[in-house]
């Protein structure tokens, strides 16, 4: 989603498309300078476009940052369904695999990574932003999660009181301390390499306990 400038004439149609490539470079300068030490002159010069260009899409800064949390927030919600190409769930366990492929796959790469030591800050800065991205990100992440819990539930595969709590359990198996440890960068390679076993063996736990 863009914000147009308000107050501006409009002229031309917006372009799609470069509003998309600007926002692109926009978030790599965000995530490498900060958004303060970000300059709107920057972003215009390094995307080959006019400031006057620039405007006609977004009317300033904040329009820009917003429009990349947005874009963050699309990549997070089609991370949850990402590995369903890949597995064809059959039972619950394969449910939940797929699921926490999906999710876990995209929380350690190197652009959630980056997002989140380099630009958490700017999010505690827009309170609207925060509770828009939570709501979007994690909390649909947990939401999703618990839906599945509860409707296991239903069907009698699970004992579980509190889905979202339940959710909370296995997402603390699939994540376990390795958000901090991807923050440091330490041991990176080794936990994107064990993400399979991680999530699954979460699952047995999970399973184990909640059955």
């Amino acid at each position: 989603m863009v914000a147009p400038k308000t107050g501006r004439p409009v002229g031309r149609p917006a372009d799609p498309a470069k509003a998309e490539a600007i926002v692109g470079i926009a978030w790599e300068m965000f995530l490498a300078h900060g958004v303060e030490g970000t300059s709107i002159e920057a972003i215009a010069e390094r995307a080959g476009v006019s400031k006057a260009t620039l405007y006609k899409h977004f009317a300033d800064k904040t329009g820009l940052f917003r429009a990349g949390v947005a874009r963050e927030m699309r990549m997070i919600e089609m991370a949850q369904t990402a590995s369903g190409d890949q597995i064809t769930p059959a039972t619950l366990e394969d449910t939940l695999i797929a699921f926490g492929m999906g999710i876990i796959g995209f929380l350690v790469s190197d652009h959630a990574v980056d997002f989140y030591n380099s630009l958490s800050g700017e999010l505690r800065r827009h309170a609207d932003l925060a509770q828009a991205f939570h709501e979007m990100g994690p909390g649909r992440t947990r939401a999703n999660l618990a839906a599945m819990l509860a409707a296991a539930a239903a069907r009698g595969e699970l004992l579980v009181d509190d889905p979202e709590q339940a959710a909370e359990h296995l997402f603390g198996l699939w994540q376990g301390f390795s958000n901090f440890q991807l923050a440091l960068g330490i041991e990176s390679d080794a936990i994107r390499g064990a993400i399979a076993e991680r999530v699954q063996k979460g699952v047995a736990v999970f399973l184990r306990a909640y059955r």
